[in-house]
């Protein structure tokens, strides 16, 4: 089967619907989601109900979790603790519902997925460094572990011998890399941080064994606009334009 993952959409709504225009031409058999549909956006009801009419797995993220109150805020920053709050205030009870029925990571396939890490997938590490993903290699036995959370595409690789390293191209092939594992960051659909503004997410063969990273174009205007509507802090609309 072929898979697109997804990830950190946070209420983009443009950036989610050019993503989806763009799977509905990869000849994909199923879309998953892993968290964070919700946060710093302007469109959260409209992105989650997109999401559930799409996606045959969706995850649990952080900023999902506090925008029900399931997550303190308390290590958040203050530009995201102001978007969850209007995000709690503007999210519909049928939504917040949802959210609160969502998996904190689940099993697909050949695949591991999870928001976060799969260690303790509710506290909301962050994998940043080789040694904290020879770590995360210990808590999934599946070939590959898709994550998000980060809003960075990685793809790390575990050989069969133990060598750990990043792998630096955009594309990579599982069939040859006899008994590698990959521990595979699919980037952000709404909010890329990798000084690239165009949507990121990934797409899974599991015929060829290959994962491939797509990039969107994606109106940031009309994104950036809606959010000043809504008064977002200007930090949190100005990176959109940057990558950051």
């Amino acid at each position: 089967m072929r898979f697109a993952v997804i990830s950190d959409i946070h209420a983009n709504l443009e950036a989610l619907e050019a993503v989806l225009e763009d799977i509905d031409d990869q000849n994909v058999d199923e879309i998953i989601c892993l968290g964070d549909v919700v946060g710093y956006g302007a469109n959260p009801n409209e992105c989650l109900e997109l999401v559930k009419s799409r996606c045959s797995v969706i995850l649990l993220g952080n900023h999902d979790a506090a925008a029900i109150e399931m997550l303190s805020t308390q290590h958040f920053n203050i530009h995201a603790k102001i978007a969850i709050e209007w995000t709690s205030q503007s999210l519909k009870k049928e939504n917040k519902a949802f959210l609160s029925e969502l998996p904190l990571k689940s099993e697909k396939s050949s695949m591991t997925l999870v928001h976060a890490t799969p260690y303790e997938p509710n506290m909301w590490y962050y994998i940043t460094s080789l040694e904290e993903a020879a770590f995360n290699f210990q808590f999934f036995n599946s070939p590959v572990c898709l994550v998000g959370h980060t809003h960075i595409p990685i793809i790390i690789v575990l050989e069969e011998n133990k060598e750990l390293y990043v792998h630096q191209d955009t594309i990579i092939s599982l069939n040859d890399l006899s008994g590698a594992r990959l521990l595979i960051n699919v980037g952000s659909v709404g909010q890329p941080r990798d000084r690239n503004a165009k949507s990121c997410y990934g797409i899974f063969d599991e015929y060829t064994g290959t994962f491939t990273y797509r990039r969107v174009v994606y109106n940031i205007d009309k994104t950036q606009a809606k959010m000043k509507k809504i008064k977002m802090p200007d930090f949190l609309i100005n990176r959109l334009e940057d990558g950051r």
